[in-house]
C-alpha cells in the first residue's frame, strides 16, 4: 500500500505548512502545479489551438487592427472577437474537480494530459479569467464578468470610493459594502434597468 507522501520523512522536510508542521495541502498544491505544467506542453493543445487559428488577410493588416508581427488571428468563443493568436487560450469546456486527493489526482491528470480538441474552446485572456472566476465562485458568466470590473475597480488605491462618487452614489464604510456597491451599479449600467 502506497503511502502518503507529505508523512515520510523526507516528505516532512519538503511539504510543510507555515508552522512547519507536515501538510496534504502543500502535497496536492504541488502536484497540481506538475500536472498543470504538464498541460502547458500538452502537444495535441497546442495542434488543436493552431488548427482553430487563421491567418491574417491583407485588408487587417492594412486596418493596423493587429500589432505588425501578427500572422494567425482567432475568435475567442465567449466574446466572438478576434485576437492575435498569441492572446487566446485554449479552455476547457469542462471544468476539472481538482487536484485534493488521491481519487481526484488522475482524474485531474487525464484533464491537463489526455483530452481532445473536441474537449477545448479558444478564449481571450480576459474571458478565460471570467470563466474561471465564474467556476469557483458560481452564478452566470455576466456576473462574473461584472464582479471581475468590480475587483479591478477595487485594486486602485481609491479606485471605488471615485468611481461611486463618479455616479452619484454615497461609498459604503468598507471595502465589502463598496464592492457589492460597485456590482449593483454596474448591473444598473448594463441593463438600464434600476437595481
Amino acid at each position: 500500500m502506497l503511502k502518503n507522501p507529505w508523512e515520510t520523512p523526507e516528505g516532512k522536510a519538503i511539504w510543510k505548512d507555515s508552522k512547519g508542521n507536515p501538510s496534504e495541502a502543500k502535497y496536492w498544491e504541488w502536484l497540481r502545479g506538475s500536472l498543470r505544467r504538464l498541460w502547458s506542453d500538452y502537444p495535441l493543445r497546442k495542434e488543436w489551438k493552431k488548427r482553430q487559428l487563421r491567418p491574417l488577410t491583407k485588408e487587417e493588416k492594412e486596418s493596423k487592427l493587429f500589432h505588425p508581427s501578427t500572422k494567425n488571428v482567432g475568435q475567442c468563443s465567449y466574446c466572438m472577437q478576434w485576437f492575435a493568436g498569441s492572446k487566446l487560450e485554449c479552455d476547457h469546456k469542462v471544468e476539472s474537480e481538482g487536484c485534493t486527493s488521491k481519487e481526484t489526482a488522475e482524474s485531474f491528470l487525464w484533464h491537463c494530459g489526455g483530452l481532445t480538441g473536441d474537449d477545448f474552446r479558444l478564449a481571450c485572456k480576459p474571458c478565460h479569467k471570467t470563466r474561471s472566476y465564474q467556476q469557483r465562485t458560481g452564478g452566470s458568466f455576466e456576473e462574473a464578468h461584472i464582479a471581475k470590473q468590480a475587483i479591478a475597480i477595487q485594486k486602485v488605491k481609491g479606485g471605488d470610493v471615485k468611481w461611486l462618487e463618479a455616479r452619484d452614489v454615497l461609498p459604503g464604510k468598507n471595502a465589502k459594502i463598496r464592492k457589492q456597491q460597485v456590482i449593483d451599479k454596474l448591473k444598473e449600467e448594463t441593463s438600464g434597468e434600476p437595481n
